[in-house]
């Protein structure tokens, strides 16, 4: 027995040192973890954007990147800031906002974070920090909902609440009737007249623009004007916003007749001009093709004019053939990348020229020059495909990105602006170190339990 308790002992003692030595090696196995001190940001709207960031670590911090997006964008910006390496050091990165290619609309969301690396191979990922680009020269209000977002300046909380609902009405028929629904809230912005607005937009703005939707981008930004033609502008550009959420290019596209169709729609419908253009043109046989229609509208007046009637005259027939269900179908189709053709007869069983063929009938207009009345081909599924990109909407000049769209019938233009140089958000890092190798002595994982065990054997009373 007593031979049996001397070599206990001994696996005791030696459990004992193996979890000394342990202790003493982990430590040396990893730097300390890199440390933020400082993470802050400020703007001055128009002027500049100023990131900061402070850090620390036990190794030489060597690598800071700062990413940074803007609501509706995918992928973010990435900015490389040059520093001496040390292990603790403080960089700074400004934007200028007054550079009309930086520009970015009042009230637009900001994303950002920051990545640091030392030269021990430890990486941090800070949390990513959202702010407003908020319009520093007034005093905002702001009402705020499931869809919308809606900021205004020196007037009552009346005035902020009636264009509130408006817009979340609009918001809900689109969601009810073809299950298009904002994925996250759309900001628009009330100036009190168009000099307030003028002063937030680019120069080459043209001086008779009304309210610009910041395509892609999630901001309206309107000029008060009447309460007529508010009520016509709100849900028209909240439309193309949502649209421009639910359908995104180069993974989706939606011809533009259905843009501009949906949101004469959703204003109410054609107006005296419109309806007079397309009586005209349907009596002279000159209606502007449903293929044109899919990516240009002129830029003469009565032929843009004309090109919003048609575009809410198919709309119409479409529902009034189909339901609003099929219309949102389509829509979903889009979004999926079908092509044009390719969405058109996976939903109505025709291509683009037979559902013109089919609105032309409806409307009492002749057929298309050569054809006669088509017969609907039996409905084929299709792979879907990437579809052409379409023309800002309401632009004067077509710019990479972020395009604007502008309201028929109330003299929008959209100022250019051109988006920074993106790249692919890189996949979150994280500071977890690995898990520690597995011993190549079998029972090391036991190491714990012996040296308690140990503890306890060489500590307890012993008879004497």
């Amino acid at each position: 027995m007593k031979y049996g308790w001397m070599q206990v002992r001994v696996c005791a003692w030696t459990a004992i040192a193996v979890l000394f030595v342990l202790g003493l090696a982990l430590p040396a196995r990893a730097q300390g973890p890199i440390t933020v001190v400082q993470d802050e940001h400020e703007h001055v709207f128009r002027e500049s954007m100023t990131f900061r960031l402070s850090a620390r670590s036990d190794a030489k911090i060597t690598s800071i990147r700062l990413f940074y997006r803007v609501s509706g964008q995918t992928s973010a910006n990435r900015v490389e800031l040059s520093f001496d390496p040390a292990t603790s050091v403080q960089v700074e990165h400004v934007e200028d906002m007054a550079d009309e290619e930086n520009y970015r609309p009042p009230m637009i969301t900001f994303t950002y974070w920051w990545v640091v690396e030392d030269e021990s191979n430890n990486r941090l990922k800070t949390d990513a920090t959202s702010f407003v680009y908020e319009d520093t020269s007034y005093s905002w209000e702001v009402l705020e909902g499931e869809y919308v977002r809606l900021y205004w300046h020196d007037q009552n909380q009346g005035f902020g609440q009636e264009y509130f609902d408006l817009a979340v009405r609009a918001a809900s028929d689109l969601s009810e009737e073809f299950a298009v629904a904002p994925k996250e809230p759309v900001s628009i912005v009330i100036y009190n007249s168009h000099e307030e607005l003028m002063s937030v937009l680019v120069e080459s703005s043209a001086e008779w623009t009304g309210a610009v939707n910041f395509s892609g981008q999630n901001v309206i930004v309107i000029g008060l004007g009447s309460s007529s033609w508010m009520d016509t502008v709100i849900p028209h550009e909240l439309t193309h916003a949502v649209l421009d959420q639910f359908v995104k290019p180069p993974f989706g596209e939606i011809p533009r007749w259905l843009h501009e169709g949906l949101a004469l729609r959703s204003e109410g419908g054609m107006g005296f001009e419109e309806r007079i253009e397309l009586d005209e043109a349907i009596d002279s046989n000159t209606l502007i093709s449903l293929r044109v229609l899919n990516s240009v509208f002129a830029d003469q007046r009565d032929k843009a004019i004309l090109s919003y009637a048609e575009s809410f005259s198919l709309v119409d027939f479409i529902i009034a053939e189909h339901g609003t269900g099929s219309l949102g179908e389509l829509i979903a189709v889009f979004a999926e990348g079908a092509h044009y053709d390719d969405a058109v007869m996976q939903v109505f069983g025709v291509d683009m020229d037979g559902m013109e063929d089919q609105w032309r009938e409806h409307i009492g207009a002749p057929p298309r020059t050569g054809v006669t009345r088509a017969t609907p081909a039996p409905a084929v599924t299709s792979t879907p495909t990437s579809a052409p990109p379409r023309d800002a909407e309401g632009t004067a000049t077509a710019t990479p990105e972020p395009a604007a769209t502008a309201t028929a019938g109330a003299a929008l233009l959209v100022p250019t602006a051109t988006a920074s140089p993106t790249m692919p958000s890189p996949p979150a890092p994280t500071t977890t170190p690995p898990p520690p190798p597995r011993s190549i002595v079998p029972c090391l994982g036991a190491v714990p339990a012996l040296g308690l065990l140990a503890l306890y054997l060489v500590l307890r009373p012993r008879p004497a």
